[in-house]
């Protein structure tokens, strides 16, 4: 299963998304689709600058079971504690903005 959630999502990049997964609330995005469509639909995302800020989780092998990769500038970061993904609270004065290849997928 992935998860995508957006900030301020373009109306275009909402109706590419409701093709493959369905919108719960707006701008939060569920389904399962392989791993070739996430990876070009979180290229488009990044390249695209179609959303203010964006979080993508997704299936990985690894002891949690799940990956994550930002996009923008979100008030979390994730954190990579021996394996383990924590997410750190950032603030305002500190954050900073995280690009596509700054997480890898």
């Amino acid at each position: 299963m992935t998860v995508f959630v957006f900030d301020n999502a373009k109306p275009g990049l909402r109706g590419e998304l409701n093709r493959w997964f369905l919108e719960l609330k707006p701008g939060v995005f569920v389904g399962n689709v392989n791993a070739r469509i996430r990876e070009l639909l979180w290229e488009r995302i990044c390249n695209g600058k179609m959303a203010d800020g964006a979080v993508m989780v997704y299936p990985a092998a690894n002891e949690q079971g799940f990956g994550m990769c930002f996009f923008g500038q979100p008030h979390r970061e994730v954190v990579d504690l021996e394996g383990v993904q924590l997410i750190r609270v950032v603030d305002e004065e500190n954050s900073r903005e995280i690009n596509c290849d700054t997480l890898p997928l």
